[in-house]
């Protein structure tokens, strides 16, 4: 009789722990290395310096340094990052990945697609990215972003994040994002009199 007893309670522990066995999840694994220097490598100018931050800013996700990403994130897209926490209870939004991070997605690899120079002085950086998603516990690789970066009192910063990589119009620039960045440098006049 004592002997069905314990493997009765011995039977009931492993059935009753199978479940809370099998729920727990593998996470998103090891930060892959810093992709910044190979992703920036062969660009120059404002495209190399644009490069360098959305890298940055990314290599920082990949490792949950929120404090350190959001030095490179815009004064005024934190200003919206905070009207959204205002509004909503909660900062949704697409440039707070700690937001996400808790239960939808963490960032783990990036790779950078391409470059192009925008309106006002800005730059979009595309990139394919790998992500950990919490609820499936599993990574989703290949999905699209595109980064717009521009400078503000001469600093750049990580602006907005599209994803699907749907990139950044010049309307949606210019009248979405006004007051965010630096007036351009003027390009020298050409001067067609004749002496």
């Amino acid at each position: 009789m004592r002997k069905s007893a314990v493997l009765a309670l011995a039977l009931g522990l492993i059935v009753h722990a199978a479940p809370a066995l099998a729920a727990k999840k593998r996470g998103p694994g090891k930060p892959t290395p810093a992709r910044t220097a190979e992703n920036c490598k062969e660009l120059e100018g404002d495209k190399l310096e644009a490069c360098k931050v959305v890298g940055a800013y990314l290599d920082l996700w990949k490792l949950q340094k929120w404090a350190d990403l959001k030095k490179l994130t815009h004064p005024m897209t934190t200003d919206e990052i905070a009207t959204a926490k205002k509004n909503l209870g909660e900062e949704r939004h697409a440039m707070a990945p700690w937001y996400w991070a808790k239960d939808t997605y963490l960032l783990t690899d990036w790779k950078l697609e391409n470059v192009e120079d925008a309106a006002l002085g800005t730059v979009v950086i595309n990139t394919t990215e790998k992500s950990y998603r919490v609820e499936e516990d599993g990574i989703e690789e290949g999905e699209e972003a595109s980064y717009l970066v521009g400078k503000k009192q001469g600093k750049w910063f990580v602006v907005d994040r599209r994803g699907g990589g749907g990139g950044f119009d010049a309307t949606s620039i210019k009248i979405g994002k006004k007051g965010f960045f630096d007036e351009p440098a003027e390009k020298p006049a050409t001067s067609d009199a004749k002496p």
